[in-house]
């Protein structure tokens, strides 16, 4: 084996060996307007947003905290600045019946909320890494969102996202590397999956922590393309999208869409290529073009497909607030 493949099986085996042990970081909520005097914990069939109360849009605001391998969502703004967190309005817990509800596995309805990290991470010269998830996966396959996954133990959001980043991209970064020399919260996301009920009933509820991070003069996406060392486990292909893709695919809006499902290359970004890394089928990393048009089409509403996530266009929005 070439040392890259075994650096990309170490990292591999690694995060197996830490998922069968990991202890989960749940979600617990405090809403000090309904007296609630300490955070209690999620339970898997609860909207978040609606124990808070939307502003409008699926829209509320609360701080996010980790306390005690718990991540803490609060209302109490002595202990934190107010951060967006949104939902579709096609969410399958806020759209769910009692009869659908009563048939879930009791594993299910007993899991709670969990969490989790993703990196929008911005290199030197303006572009964001966006990965795709590989087809193999539980959740989400072939679905294209920034490097990320869940917290562990005893972690803060800026080491969970970093850590994440390493294990799926092979690149390997430091806080000082950024502006900031941190990495700061950009946004939340209510997510489940499947993400319509009308494709299946829900199995997974996360609460998603959005990071932004923008590197430091000297590590523009050329440079970093040379640290890549995709995890084909986890990630099969991955590209640097600038601001002006990024527009487009954040247009690709879920609830403005008059029509659902995956469009036809005819219809969106015909003959269009983003430049990008792919793992080709011989399991090896190449240099590659990338077909634009499942980047810019919407989910599916009885089955899902390659496209940008819906909790990704929010951050991306987000972040395309920020520069």
């Amino acid at each position: 084996l070439s040392l890259s493949c075994c650096m990309k099986l170490s990292r591999s085996i690694l995060k197996g060996i830490r998922a069968m042990t990991a202890t989960r970081i749940l979600v617990n909520l405090q809403n000090v307007n309904k007296n609630e005097d300490r955070p209690n914990p999620a339970s898997f069939t609860q909207s978040v947003i609606e124990h808070f109360g939307t502003t409008g849009d699926n829209v509320t605001e609360v701080n996010a905290d980790l306390q005690d391998n718990k991540l803490v969502l609060s209302n109490d703004w002595t202990k934190g600045q107010p951060v967006k967190l949104k939902r579709p309005s096609f969410c399958p817990i806020t759209n769910l019946t009692s009869p659908i509800r009563d048939d879930l596995p009791a594993d299910t309805k007993s899991r709670g909320i969990d969490s989790g990290v993703a990196l929008i991470l911005e290199s030197a010269d303006g572009k964001v890494l966006l990965t795709r998830r590989a087809k193999t996966l539980r959740t989400f396959p072939g679905v294209w969102v920034p490097p990320g996954g869940h917290l562990e133990e005893n972690e803060t959001f800026a080491m969970a996202g970093l850590r994440e980043c390493h294990e799926e991209t092979g690149l390997k970064m430091s806080p000082q590397q950024f502006v900031s020399e941190d990495l700061k919260v950009l946004a939340l996301w209510e997510s489940v999956y499947p993400t319509k009920l009308t494709i299946g009933p829900p199995k997974r509820h996360h609460i998603v922590v959005y990071l932004y991070g923008k590197l430091k003069p000297g590590f523009d996406a050329n440079t970093m393309n040379k640290q890549l060392q995709l995890e084909p486990l986890e990630t099969d292909a991955c590209a640097w999208l600038d601001r002006d893709l990024v527009k487009r695919i954040t247009e690709a809006d879920e609830e403005k869409a008059t029509e659902h499902g995956y469009k036809t290359e005819e219809s969106v970004g015909k003959g269009e290529y983003v430049r990008g890394h792919i793992i080709d089928e011989n399991n090896r990393q190449v240099e590659g073009n990338i077909p634009l048009w499942p980047l810019l089409t919407v989910s599916g509403a009885v089955s899902d497909h390659e496209r940008v996530s819906t909790g990704t266009k929010f951050a991306l929005e987000e972040w395309l607030q920020r520069v």
